[in-house]
C-alpha cells in the first residue's frame, strides 16, 4: 500500500510495488514523481527525512537528508538587512540534501534499478503533467516573485502570465537532469548538477559554491522515541521538529481522552496545552545537535510531562511566541509485502522555495535557510556548514516490535497537530484512517503573514466545542472545511495481530489518494 499528496505520485509508487520493488524503492518513485507534479511543495532541490521500518532486523532506522549552510555564509552576510530574504538566490542558503538521502536508502534497502524508480518523473518532467487548480493558484499567488527569476519565469510562468488549471507543464532540464541520475547515480547530483547550480547562483547573486554541493552527504542517524497507549512512537532527532511530535504524545498520556470524548472543549482544549507546552520546549533547544546541545534524554522523559502539566491544564491563557514557518512539504508513507514500511517527509520550505530555478539544470531550490535567526544567542543561529531547524518530521508507531501506524503531514506548525490529531483519533478513539483523516483539525501557531499566533479549528466540529473553547479563554476561530491551512496528511495502518488487512488514508485537503493491491 502506498499513499501520497498526489495521485499521479501514488500510482507510480504502487506500480513499483507490482514489480516487486521494496517500500523505499516506492517511497524513491513517488518523491521523484511529486517533485515533477507538485513542483511548488517539493523537488531535488529540497530536503527529506525517513523513517523506515526494516522485517528483517525488526529495527526502525531513521535517515537526516537536510543540507547545511554553505561554507562562506554567515550572519554578517545579512549585516546591512539584518533580515535572510525568504526569496531569491540569497534565500538559496542550504544544500539541497534530499537525492543524497534516496541514494543512502536505496543503496540498504532497494531493490529495483534506479532507473525503473525515476523513468515516471522523467515521463512527466519531459511530456508534461496536469496543471490542477491546487497548482495554478499557487503559481498566481507567487507569480511576481518566479518573475523575479529568469530560470523560474521560464518553466512556471507561460509566456510571462501563469498557466491555468487543466493545461500540461512540461520540464525539460529537469528531465535531463533526472535521466543523468539514472544513469549515472544519484551521487551525480552533487557533482554535475551541482556545478551548474553553483554558476547560476554566482551569476545571479547566490552564494552556494560548488564545494558546498561536493562536500555533502546525508546520514543515518538514531530515532527518538517514546511510549503512548502502549505503542513506541518514534520520531526523527534534531534538527527535525520530531521531538514536538513526542512531547505532545507525553503530555497527552497522562490524561484520559476517552473520558472526555472525541467532541467535547476538554479534548480540543488538552490538543491546545499539550501543543502549547511541546512548542515552548522545542522553540528553546531546537537546532542542529552538531552545534548545540539539545538535553534530548530530559526533555524526553515522561517525569517532565508529569510535573509540568497541571499548570499547563489550568493556565490556559499562556502562550508560547514560535517563529512563523513556512508550510509547503509533501509526506509519503509506503509498505511492501514483506512487513517493510517508510515514512518520508520532503519539503522546498516555502511554496516554490526560494522562486529560483538554474535554467541548465531544472533544478527549483528551496528556502531552507530563510528559518536561520541573526540572533546569536539563539540555537537556531546562522553558521557555515550548520543545518537549520526544520519543521519536517516523519512518524511511526510500533506495537509488540512491529510497525501499526506510519503517518504524517505536510504544512510546518501543523505538522505535529495534525499527527497528534490522527494518533489520538485512531488509537484513542478506534476510528480508522480515513476517517481520522477526515475529522475537523485544530491549528495554534503562525505562518508567514500572521502578526501573531493563531487559533483555527475547522468548522465541521460542533458548535458547542467553539462555545466551550471560548469559555474556556481559548480565541478559537471557526475555519471552513476542508480548509488548507490544516495540511495534508497521509497514514497507513499495517497488517498484523490487530488486522489482517493494510488501511490507508490521504487527506481530502488534497490531491492524493491511497491505493493498495
Amino acid at each position: 500500500m502506498v499513499a501520497t499528496a498526489h495521485y499521479l505520485g501514488s500510482g507510480a509508487a504502487l506500480d513499483v510495488l507490482k514489480r516487486g520493488g521494496s517500500a523505499v524503492d516506492a517511497a524513491i518513485c513517488a518523491a521523484a514523481t511529486l517533485g515533477v507534479v507538485l513542483p511548488h511543495m517539493v523537488g531535488v532541490g529540497g530536503d527529506a527525512f525517513w523513517l523506515i521500518y526494516d522485517a528483517r532486523s525488526r529495527k526502525v532506522h531513521a535517515l537526516n537528508g537536510s543540507g547545511p549552510c554553505g561554507r562562506n555564509i554567515d550572519a554578517s552576510s545579512y549585516a546591512p538587512e539584518n533580515c535572510i530574504p525568504h526569496r531569491g538566490p540569497r534565500a538559496a542558503i542550504t544544500v539541497p540534501g534530499a537525492v543524497d538521502s534516496w541514494r543512502l536508502a536505496h543503496e540498504r534497502f532497494g531493490r529495483l534499478a534506479l532507473a525503473e524508480l525515476l523513468e515516471p518523473a522523467i515521463e512527466y518532467a519531459r511530456k508534461g503533467s496536469p496543471v490542477s487548480n491546487d497548482l495554478a493558484a499557487w503559481i498566481h499567488d507567487d507569480r511576481h516573485d518566479l518573475a523575479s527569476d529568469p530560470g523560474a519565469a521560464q518553466v512556471f510562468l507561460d509566456g510571462g502570465r501563469p498557466y491555468l488549471p487543466g493545461t500540461r507543464l512540461t520540464q525539460t532540464a529537469l528531465a535531463g537532469t533526472l535521466e543523468r541520475l539514472a544513469s549515472r547515480g544519484l551521487r551525480s547530483f552533487y557533482d554535475t548538477a551541482g556545478r551548474s547550480i553553483a554558476a547560476y547562483l554566482d551569476h545571479v547573486g547566490g552564494a552556494l559554491t560548488a564545494e558546498d554541493f561536493a562536500g555533502y552527504s546525508a546520514r543515518w542517524v538514531d530515532p527518538i522515541t517514546t511510549r503512548y497507549r502502549g505503542f513506541d512512537a518514534f520520531q526523527l532527532p534534531p534538527p527535525s521538529q520530531g521531538l514536538a511530535g513526542l512531547l505532545i504524545l507525553n503530555f497527552l498520556e497522562g490524561l484520559d481522552l476517552r473520558k472526555l470524548g472525541p467532541a467535547s472543549p476538554d479534548f480540543y482544549s488538552a490538543l491546545i496545552q499539550a501543543t502549547k507546552w511541546a512548542f515552548e520546549k522545542r522553540d528553546r533547544h531546537l537546532a542542529d545537535p552538531l552545534f548545540h546541545s539539545i538535553p534530548l534524554a530530559d526533555l524526553l522523559d515522561p517525569r517532565l510531562a508529569s510535573s509540568e502539566r497541571a499548570v499547563w491544564l489550568k493556565e490556559l491563557q499562556r502562550e508560547t511566541v514560535s517563529p512563523p514557518s513556512g508550510s509547503d512539504t509533501t509526506f509519503i508513507c509506503v509498505a511492501d509485502d514483506e512487513g517493510n514500511a517508510v515514512g518520508m517527509v520532503q519539503s522546498l520550505y516555502f511554496d516554490f522555495g526560494a522562486c529560483v530555478v538554474d535554467p541548465a539544470s531544472g533544478v527549483l531550490l528551496q528556502n531552507r535557510g530563510s528559518f536561520f535567526s541573526l540572533d546569536p544567542r539563539h540555537p537556531n543561529f546562522l553558521k557555515p556548514g550548520k543545518q537549520s531547524a526544520s519543521t519536517l518530521m516523519s512518524a511511526m508507531l510500533c506495537k509488540d516490535g512491529r510497525p501499526y501506524l506510519v503517518y504524517g503531514s505536510q504544512g510546518g506548525e501543523v505538522q505535529p497537530q495534525a499527527q497528534t490529531a490522527l494518533v489520538t483519533r485512531i488509537v484513542d478513539f478506534g476510528l480508522d484512517v480515513q476517517s481520522a483523516l477526515d475529522a475537523p483539525r485544530l491549528l495554534y501557531g503562525r505562518s508567514w503573514g500572521d502578526a501573531s499566533n493563531q487559533l483555527l479549528l475547522e468548522g465541521n466540529a460542533p458548535d458547542a466545542v467553539f462555545d466551550g473553547l471560548r469559555r474556556h479563554g481559548h480565541p478559537v476561530e471557526r475555519v471552513g472545511w476542508p480548509h488548507t491551512r490544516m495540511g495534508t496528511a497521509q497514514a497507513i495502518r499495517l497488517r498484523g495481530p490487530w488486522s489482517p488487512f493494510f488501511e490507508g488514508g490521504a487527506d481530502v485537503r488534497g490531491e492524493g489518494v491511497a491505493l493498495g493491491f
